[in-house]
């Protein structure tokens, strides 16, 4: 997805590390397996987060194993052996890779979009998959996607509006976990905040570079920003804190109505610690965007 949704190594035990890189790699070994070695490429932590999210709420844990992986086959690490939890992220994230590829190639020229066109052939045949296998998810994910592009083709300055369609996708996703209305209602406010930070963090990142080259992006239009008023840039991502950290201050309360199996220390790592930091980087305006590896998450 984005890649914002990340740990803060340096205060994770190590055995946490140890499991969150198990379940990074894992993922990554099912992208190869369903979908094809190219899809490696798009492991992320956002779906990382998602794998091991539904994992803490499962009756039971597929364990972990010692493996190797194919782009280190000479070190053995550790591997989370295969389950559900695995395989849906898999195909969660090949989905919603295939319809992100379709709409950059819509909102780039053609230059830009060059890497876009390269992938989409690859995207299509993986989405056809995976569809196939995910074929509900692949509707709402499908239609959230149709609704984005429409809210910025009608350049709509309101950024809740904007939000909402990454919100009731990642409110969908997670509450496919539940188990009663109860849950279900938790997992589903749950899921909507944290699509809402997601969406809302990516704007603030791409603040800048959306001014310079005339992209869409909901503060530019509802702070009315122009190239001639450079200071207003900083002054929009400090007012953009007041959203973010009302946005994980409601993900982290549903957080806390569920009952969360295992993996609860890697899970606030990520929520209490690991997502303010890459907040407090995107409000600095520093890139956030670096090499997709849990060595990078700290």
């Amino acid at each position: 997805m984005f890649g914002y949704v990340r740990i803060y190594k340096p205060d994770l035990k190590v055995a946490e590390y140890e499991h969150y890189q198990g379940i990074y790699c894992s993922l990554c070994k099912q992208l190869g397996k369903r979908y094809g070695f190219m899809a490696r490429m798009t492991l992320s932590y956002d779906f990382t987060f998602l794998a091991m999210f539904r994992m803490s709420m499962a009756d039971e844990c597929a364990g972990f194993q010692q493996g190797r992986c194919a782009f280190n086959p000479l070190k053995k690490r550790t591997c989370c052996c295969d389950n559900e939890h695995l395989t849906f992220a898999a195909d969660a994230a090949t989905l919603l890779v295939y319809y992100k590829t379709k709409d950059t190639i819509a909102d780039e020229g053609f230059w830009k979009s060059l890497p876009a066109r390269f992938l989409l052939p690859f995207a299509a045949h993986a989405r056809k998959k995976a569809a196939g296998r995910q074929p509900e998810l692949d509707k709402v994910i499908r239609e959230c996607m149709e609704k984005q592009a429409a809210l910025e083709k009608a350049g709509i300055s309101s950024i809740d509006a904007a939000a909402e369609p990454t919100a009731q996708m990642l409110a969908y996703l997670s509450a496919l976990t539940a188990r009663d209305e109860k849950e279900r209602r938790i997992l589903d406010r749950f899921g909507y905040c944290l699509g809402r930070w997601i969406y809302l963090t990516d704007a603030v990142d791409d603040l800048q570079e959306d001014l310079e080259r005339g992209r869409y992006n909901p503060y530019i239009l509802s702070r009315q920003l122009s190239k001639e008023q450079p200071e207003a840039l900083e002054e929009t991502r400090q007012y953009s804190l007041l959203t973010l950290n009302a946005c994980l201050a409601e993900c982290l309360a549903a957080y806390n109505l569920l009952t969360i199996r295992r993996f609860d220390g890697i899970l606030r790592n990520v929520l209490e610690q690991g997502m303010p930091a890459v907040q407090k980087l995107v409000i600095s305006g520093e890139t956030k965007k670096r090499k997709n590896s849990p060595s990078d998450a700290s």
